[in-house]
């Protein structure tokens, strides 16, 4: 009596685990039939030399941009004080990164 009633729980929860299978494979694939990934296409032709240089003046408003700069040599201080500055600042990163030991 008791083996029965096992195997009527045990086909009883195969069916419900199949159901829901079954239930839940037909709400995915609606889903995905409902989702359509919209596609974009881009097309372009290459420019050529003229076109791009035409396009680069276009774009500055023929007028030519000017860089100065300007350098000093450093004295030895100088460049010994901006070692020390980029030590401290690696140290800094280090210390930031660095992952807190466990105390047994």
């Amino acid at each position: 009596m008791n083996s029965i009633k096992q195997t009527n729980l045990t086909l009883l929860t195969i069916c419900v685990f199949a159901a829901t299978i079954v239930s839940v494979a037909a709400y995915i694939n609606k889903l995905a039939s409902k989702t359509s990934i919209p596609t974009v296409t881009i097309t372009a032709q290459r420019l050529t030399e003229q076109q791009k240089i035409a396009f680069d003046v276009e774009q500055a408003g023929n007028t030519m941009q000017t860089v100065f700069i300007a350098a000093k040599r450093l004295t030895i201080e100088e460049k010994l004080a901006l070692d020390q500055q980029d030590r401290q600042i690696q140290q800094a990163k280090v210390r930031v990164h660095k992952k807190p030991q466990l105390l047994v």
